[in-house]
């Protein structure tokens, strides 16, 4: 026999009587004496369920059912109350023997977070409740008390209700507020006049952008007149109308809030023109544009200056609209300045302007 095969056959019948070996290494518990099995050192003997009248037990071979076998040995430092298939989480009742109580802790969540709410017991710290789940029925809830943009129908009741005020207001406090409003569009228009006059460079260039920007500087006014109290007689136009509709308010009413703000107006329009000549603001290039436009005003024909006036007005009484759906002022003074803005680019007449840059110029 050739010497690599003599030693192909040594080492296979080692590795076989290895395996024999192994095989019989192992030996199940014998029963002690009474015909009861012995149990791992590892494991209680009081915890081994016993089993149910019908299951087969030792002599017949068979194994006795799930539910009967032999529990894991808790160690000591975790509570015992809890479930014990909480407490194993799933690991084998004999592996779990094996482990240690903060092995176990940290295969599952619930035991660490006892061992944590001990800890913090013990040192005198208070726990912190869970946070509160949502109760709140979110259909419920009405979106327009938390939105910063009233509904078109509010703004409306806004608009109605404003009307209601001037209607019971008193002649000395409309021909007040109404001055005030007069002098606030006085000072847009003159901040348009100072800007956009002293851009000669502009205008030579660029008309309309010069025309941009003065239309861009002079919704300030309209701002003013709606959030410090002033009166327009534009603006009145609007809530005046609006109360009547609703019945909220007469004919009478009507005629006697937008007289007395006309007049309001004027007195405040043609004061704050004086005011600003006698300073002299109106110098320069300021005063060249304010008798530029006193001279294309007073040139156009009755019919056209209806038109313009008319539109004007119009895009007016949106701007007073839109402002009462913002609630905040980013949002008003936006509202406002985009149909204002619109007016004066395109050249519309603006009657309460007019009483001041005319006399301006």
């Amino acid at each position: 026999m050739m010497p690599s095969t003599k030693s192909l056959l040594l080492s296979s019948l080692f590795l076989l009587s290895s395996a024999s070996t192994s095989c019989h290494a192992f030996q199940p518990p014998q029963p002690a004496a009474g015909g009861k099995p012995s149990l791992p050192s590892s494991l209680d003997a009081s915890s081994v369920g016993t089993a149910s009248t019908g299951s087969a037990t030792g002599s017949t071979g068979k194994s006795s059912s799930p539910s009967n076998r032999p529990s894991a040995r808790i160690p000591s430092s975790v509570d015992p109350t809890l479930p014990e298939q909480v407490l194993l989480n799933g690991i084998d009742p004999v592996t779990a023997t094996t482990l240690s109580a903060k092995d176990l802790m940290l295969l599952n969540p619930l035991l660490l977070q006892q061992q944590q709410q001990q800890q913090m017991a013990a040192s005198g710290a208070v726990a912190l409740p869970p946070p509160p789940t949502s109760t709140v029925d979110t259909s419920t809830i009405d979106l327009s008390q938390v939105s910063n943009l009233a509904t078109p129908a509010q703004a409306f009741e806004s608009l109605v209700q404003k009307g209601e005020y001037n209607a019971a207001a008193s002649v000395p406090k409309t021909l007040f507020s109404s001055m005030l409003g007069g002098a606030y569009v006085g000072m847009g228009a003159m901040l348009s006049l100072a800007v956009a006059g002293n851009s000669p460079g502009l205008a030579a260039a660029d008309p309309g952008l010069q025309k941009f920007l003065f239309g861009a500087l002079f919704p300030v006014n309209l701002l003013l007149a709606l959030q410090c109290g002033g009166q327009l007689y534009t603006g009145n136009t609007a809530n005046m109308m609006a109360a009547v509709c609703e019945g909220r308010a007469t004919p009478t009413d009507m005629a006697r809030s937008l007289g007395l703000s006309w007049m309001g107006n004027l007195l405040g329009c043609v004061g704050f023109a004086v005011a600003c000549k006698y300073a002299g603001v109106l110098e320069g290039g300021a005063g060249h544009l304010a008798a530029m436009t006193l001279a294309t005003k007073t040139s156009y024909e009755l019919g056209p200056l209806m038109v313009k006036a008319m539109f004007c007005n119009w895009l007016v009484c949106l701007a007073v609209f839109l402002s009462m759906q913002a609630k905040d002022m980013t949002g008003k003074y936006l509202s406002v300045w985009l149909p204002v803005s619109t007016f004066v680019s395109i050249g519309f007449e603006h009657s309460v302007a007019n009483m001041f840059l005319l006399p301006a110029g």
